[in-house]
This record gives structure tokens, sequence and C-alpha cells, in this order.
């Protein structure tokens, strides 16, 4: 049977592209559909992304889901498209609310100041990215949560999803690509996702926010940290050096590298990171 991997990304190339995550999303991704993996990615549809260059369609069950977030009920909707030139597919998640007028900054305003909704935004995403699944009639073996953006995956799976009968034994991994102040997120973001009983990971320094990168490494599976190119996760360690130490206390993160922008580099690395994935 086919390895069936649920890609969870805030960017892809050439969709959206703001540092080495999505070339990364693209260039794995890739190489693994080659391999006759079953890998489906999913990312926000924001609202400079044309649909009709990248040919997105409408999936009929995927229209208008509904969804429980911050104490209300909203309508999700999904379509889908593949990478240009393979055979990736790719979802992507629909909201007025939080990412149609974004700009291509992803997660900055026009005048380069972090939005204060993200945590929110990437929240909500996190909700609508589980429940597609069933929706899909498709359980995957492993969930990849990449980054700060997908920091929420593994705690809301493991503690409201897990013991459903659709969802069990579902691993998740968590790749990380930065470690910045962008893992702090607002206590409304854990409200609105029902994890408030799990907010007590505050720390001293950050009087509106939660480290979320402990939040993802205390429910994961496993761990991977990513050094690209660009490095990225490298310069972001040396400066966030509570981050770096939690990260070096964690017994179950793994380090994958590719540390150049060639068909060896990156084949070595969906390598390690596949028998990574089989051995869970």
């Amino acid at each position: 049977m086919s390895l069936k991997v649920y890609y969870l990304a805030s960017e892809i190339a050439p969709f959206s592209e703001t540092y080495s995550l999505a070339q990364f999303s693209k260039r794995l991704c890739s190489i693994f559909q080659e391999r006759d993996l079953d890998i489906r990615l999913i990312q926000p549809k924001y609202g400079y992304i044309s649909e009709r260059k990248f040919n997105l369609r409408e999936v009929i069950r995927l229209r208008e889901m509904p969804i429980s977030f911050d104490g209300e009920e909203k309508i999700g909707s999904v379509k889908s498209a593949f990478i240009p030139n393979t055979k990736v597919q790719v979802y992507f998640m629909e909201d007025r609310q939080f990412f149609k007028p974004v700009t291509n900054l992803l997660y900055k305003a026009r005048n380069g100041r972090m939005l204060k909704d993200n945590p929110e935004r990437y929240a909500y995403f996190a909700r609508v990215a589980l429940e597609n699944l069933k929706h899909l009639f498709w359980k995957p073996d492993i969930i990849i949560c990449n980054d700060w953006q997908m920091s929420f995956v593994p705690a809301l799976y493991e503690l409201q999803y897990a013991d459903k009968d659709f969802y069990q034994d579902i691993k998740t991994v968590f790749l990380l690509h930065s470690a910045n102040s962008n893992v702090y997120f607002s206590k409304d973001s854990y409200d609105a996702i029902d994890l408030s009983g799990v907010s007590d990971n505050r720390l001293p320094d950050s009087s509106n926010g939660f480290n979320n990168l402990e939040l993802a490494l205390n429910f994961t599976h496993h761990v991977v940290t990513v050094f690209s190119p660009d490095g990225c996760l490298e310069s972001d360690l040396k400066n966030e050096p509570d981050l770096a130490s939690l990260l070096k206390s964690h017994a179950k993160a793994e380090r994958l590298e590719v540390l150049d922008d060639t068909d060896e580099a990156w084949t070595k690395a969906a390598d390690q990171l596949e028998k990574t994935l089989r051995n869970l």
C-alpha cells in the first residue's frame, strides 16, 4: 500500500512564496509524488492567487463545509489544483475573513508590519484542514505540519480528533523551518479552537502570547528541523536562544539538511524524510 501523506503548509511555490518553505514544499512533494506516495497538499487560498492562471477547480464535496470556530458556525470551502508541470495535487482553503484580502506578503500588511490576526488566521486554517479529511473520504497515515503557521495542528489533532473513529492512528510530524517571534500566539486564537485548557505555557517575557513551538513539540509524534540554503533556521536559532534551548531539549528532534539547490541535495533530503515517515 502507498504511504498516505497530508502536507500542510502556509505557502507552496509557485502559488505563494516568501521564504524557503515554499520551495521546500514544491521540491520535496514533487519527489514524493514521483515515488508513488499518495501525497496531498493544502494551503490557504490567498486573495492574490489567480484561479484562472493555476486552473483552480471546485470540488463538490468540499464546498460549504460547516466549521466550528470561535464560538460560531462558519462555512469552509476548498478548491483543487496541481503544482504546474507535476501531478502533485494541492487543495486551497478559501475564507473571505482571514485570507481573501491578503497581499503576496502573506503575513504582513503593506506597511511591512506583521498582521495582528495571524494566530487566528492559522488557527482557523488548522481546523479546516483537519475537517477537510472526512469530506475527502481520505485518511492519511501521516500529517506533515510545516513551521509556526501549522503549530496548532499536532495539539488540535491529539486533543480533539485522535479518538474519533475516522481519525484514529494518524501520526503528526512537525517540520520547523524558522524560529522567531512569530511562534508566539494569542490567547484569542487558543480560545477560538477550544484549546484554552492547554494555554498554560506562557513565557515570562511574553505578556500577550503563548509559545506555540512548545505546544507543537509537546504533542507531535516527531520533529524535523529543516536547514535550507537560505540559512533561515540557523540564523533564527542564533537570535532566539530560548527557542534554541527548547528545541535542543526535545528528544524527538531530527536534523534535515538541504544545503544547496541541486537535484542531488533534494533527493538526499527526500530519502531521509521518506525513511522517517515510513518508520512512523
